[in-house]
């Protein structure tokens, strides 16, 4: 009896502790299926608000976009009051925004909202379809009446006819603009208000002035965008919103709160992951349960331990989702992250600064191309650690990647807390790098900007600090610039012409002209130099002064550098018989690969090195170092011939002379422009003549501009003259028409002798 009854208390105290187990087993499901549900839901509108601040972002683009197009003393005489000039607003409005931009719809409204102008897809258009966003024009209109958002910082104001309008502190009108979501037909557009502004002569604004109204339909081209740049799949218009484990939406409201459509996209869920991961500790439970009634204690050791890894592995997880794997600095979320945070308090608290410095080496792409990219990676960890050791315990210090890194630093404001930061972080370059036993000597560019009076928000101040930084780039590198607000236009100018670079190598609408080369004896034309050029249809014919230097900052260079010598070698075919030279870029020169690069394109052409010259100027020689040379040798080696360009403008050495055998010296312009009335520069000429002579290499006069000049050079020596006395730079038919008329008798084997010196001098 007394063992039946123990039974039976056993039986009750396992089934009352099997039940327990089992309805704590069911709490936590459904704790677990709650707690998912919210991390879901918070998932869901993250992503919605990621949506809505690209459109948000996307507008104000758009409005900044059509500023520069509208704030323009001919934009504003044609159209900014009054009717419209249909003639110059179809052209340089509604095709020109239709062609660069996209915007579908354009309107010309009067200060009342009424249409006085419209085109659809770059053309003109009756005002019918203006009636589906009339309504909401016009609230946009009374709001921007009020000078709710104006574009810039307002200093002041001056009356107007009928209004009071913004000025900034140098007494220019501010743009007023403003934009909402409406719907046309079926289909949401993003609808943007800009007024028409004189930018030079004020006084042209009387009264309120016409506005611009650009339409952009939110299609399959502007969702593909936003999916792309904010990695959601599949985004794609909707009718009508839904949320669940798959999709996720968002509607789009316009400014009177109606809503003009819906936005649907696959969303994805942070909840799945988790349960993958969670799915081996339920198992683990469940052998818990079998393993605790049957007496196992070891069990829950286990179990705990278990727990222990699995919160080690997510601090660990944590810790790498916020760190850079190769330094061990913070990464680029956790440093937008912190910089929020202290911009939030910064709100907070008045009197209160923070200072954001953007750093990235100068040269990095060389020295991971000469060293190789382990030398590269070591560079990166030595300024991290270097930073850590440094730099203010206060200071945050993050990589962003690649070579680009960023500190955050409290309480710095005024010129001498950010002066101090500039020079704290040019500091970490004052001693040369350990890299693999070299010693190297690295720089760094460095842009810094600050809150609050250079923006409240990690995106505002990491703009501000890489303008900086490009500002400082332009001034020769290896310094530090602090933000200001008229870098801001600088940088606008040259990402348009970066852009407009890129749109003209994609359509092919660059060119290359010829300039002879004539032999000094009898004239007859011996070659010519291949030159870059670029007429824009709009900014005309620019200088490849202004260009290249775009072209070299914004990585272009390579691609530039290939289109020139791929047209050379076409070309070329036509001329069998006349050298060409070609300009090579330092960028070309020092890239991995060019030689093997540049074997393939002879094949591929089928063309004759012996008839192309390559040239290269002092400073690349000085700054590539001595692996230059071996590329020079390889072109030798190919048939090419080798010219040194530019010679005795500041960086003259024997060493170059005595290192490699030019085929050519050029000698610069500036020693034969004034060679008339300069004594020395004769002197100067006469005695890199002699020197190429007994090296036996040509020289090449360059700059040759008057009767006297020729006869100087060529009593001087030089065997070959170029110049605007014989012939300008030309295209390639003209040059071809001159070839014929001229029938060169030169070939590409005297040539080759040429290269060597013996030709000419022979004769």
């Amino acid at each position: 009896m007394r063992l039946a009854l123990k039974e039976v208390g056993a039986g009750k105290v396992v089934a009352t502790l099997l039940i327990s187990l089992v309805a704590i087993s069911l709490l936590l499901a459904v704790g677990f299926r709650a707690s998912t549900g919210f991390v879901d839901r918070l998932d869901q509108q993250r992503e919605q608000q990621l949506v809505g601040n690209y459109i948000e972002r996307q507008a104000q683009a758009s409005i900044a976009q059509l500023k520069v197009q509208l704030t323009w003393d001919d934009a504003f005489r044609a159209m900014g009051r009054g009717a419209p000039d249909s003639a110059w607003t179809d052209a340089y409005i509604g095709e020109f925004l239709w062609t660069n931009f996209g915007y579908e719809r354009l309107y010309v409204v009067d200060p009342g909202g009424r249409a006085l102008r419209s085109w659809e897809r770059g053309r003109p258009a009756s005002d019918a379809g203006y009636a589906w966003v009339q309504a909401q024009v016009q609230r946009e209109l009374v709001r921007m009446g009020q000078n709710g958002t104006v574009f810039g910082a307002v200093a002041g104001s001056r009356q107007l006819a009928d209004t009071a309008w913004p000025l900034d502190a140098r007494g220019r009108p501010l743009t007023r603009w403003g934009y909402s979501l409406v719907r046309i037909g079926d289909r949401p557009a993003v609808l943007s208000v800009v007024s028409i502004l004189p930018d030079d002569s004020y006084g042209l604004l009387t009264r309120t002035p016409n506005h611009l109204v650009a339409v952009r339909m939110i299609d399959a081209a502007y969702l593909q965008g936003l999916s792309a740049d904010l990695m959601l799949p599949g985004v794609s218009l909707a009718k009508g919103g839904a949320q669940d484990g798959q999709r996720n939406s968002l509607p789009l409201i316009r400014g009177d709160g109606r809503t003009v459509g819906w936005l649907e996209w696959h969303t994805v869920l942070r909840s799945e992951m988790v349960r993958d991961r969670i799915r081996p500790l339920f198992l683990a439970y469940l052998i818990f349960l079998v393993a605790l009634l049957l007496g196992g204690a070891n069990v829950i050791k286990m179990l705990r331990t278990a727990m222990h890894r699995l919160r080690l592995r997510e601090a660990q997880a944590l810790h790498e989702a916020r760190h850079d794997e190769m330094t061990g600095l913070p990464n680029r979320s956790y440093f937008i992250t912190r910089l929020d945070q202290e911009l939030t308090g910064l709100v907070r608290r008045k009197g209160r600064a923070v200072a954001v410095a953007f750093l990235d080496f100068d040269h990095f792409k060389f020295i991971n191309d000469t060293l190789g990219h382990p030398a590269g990676d070591a560079l990166v960890r030595q300024v991290a650690d270097r930073a850590r050791r440094q730099l203010p315990a206060t200071d945050l210090i993050a990589r962003l990647g690649g070579d680009e890194f960023v500190v955050l630093r409290r309480g710095a404001q005024g010129q001498g807390g950010i002066s101090q930061l500039g020079q704290d972080l040019m500091a970490l370059f004052a001693a040369p790098f350990n890299i693999d036993g070299r010693i190297i000597d690295v720089t760094a560019s460095c842009g810094i900007s600050w809150a609050p009076e250079q923006g409240l928000t990690a995106e505002d101040l990491l703009r501000n600090a890489d303008i900086a930084l490009f500002r400082a780039k332009q001034r020769g590198r290896g310094r530090w610039r602090a933000f200001t607000r008229e870098m801001e236009g600088t940088v606008r100018r040259r990402l348009l012409l970066e852009l407009e670079l890129r749109k003209a190598l994609q359509a092919n609408s660059l060119s290359l002209a010829y300039q002879p080369v004539v032999a000094s004896e009898d004239g007859r034309i011996c070659g010519a130099e291949a030159l870059l050029r670029w007429d824009h249809p709009e900014l005309g014919s620019l200088s490849p002064a202004l260009f290249v230097p775009v072209a070299e900052q914004a990585g272009l260079m390579p691609l530039l550098g290939w289109w020139i010598i791929g047209r050379v070698f076409e070309q070329r075919r036509a001329w069998p018989d006349v050298e060409i030279s070609i300009n090579l870029s330092p960028l070309q020169l020092s890239a991995r690969g060019f030689l093997d690069d540049l074997a393939v394109l002879v094949r591929e052409l089928r063309v004759d090195p012996r008839g192309i010259t390559f040239e290269v100027t002092e400073g690349v020689l000085m700054e590539r170092g001595t692996g230059v040379f071996a590329v020079l040798e390889g072109l030798k080696a190919m048939g090419f011939g080798v010219a040194l360009d530019d010679f005795g403008t500041g960086y003259s050495s024997l060493s170059y002379l005595r290192a490699f055998e030019f085929d050519r010296i050029k000698i610069d312009r500036s020693f034969v422009q004034n060679i008339e009335n300069d004594l020395n520069a004769h002197a100067i000429l006469k005695a890199i003549v002699a020197l190429g002579q007994s090296l036996d290499t040509l020289t090449v006069a360059e700059g040759v501009e008057t009767p006297l000049q020729s006869e100087l050079v060529r009593a001087a020596g030089c065997e070959l003259i170029q110049g605007f006395l014989f012939h300008r730079p030309m295209s390639a038919a003209e040059f071809g028409a001159l070839l014929a008329e001229c029938a060169p008798t030169a070939s590409a084997a005297r040539t080759a002798d040429q290269r060597r010196g013996r030709s000419v001098r022979a004769a």
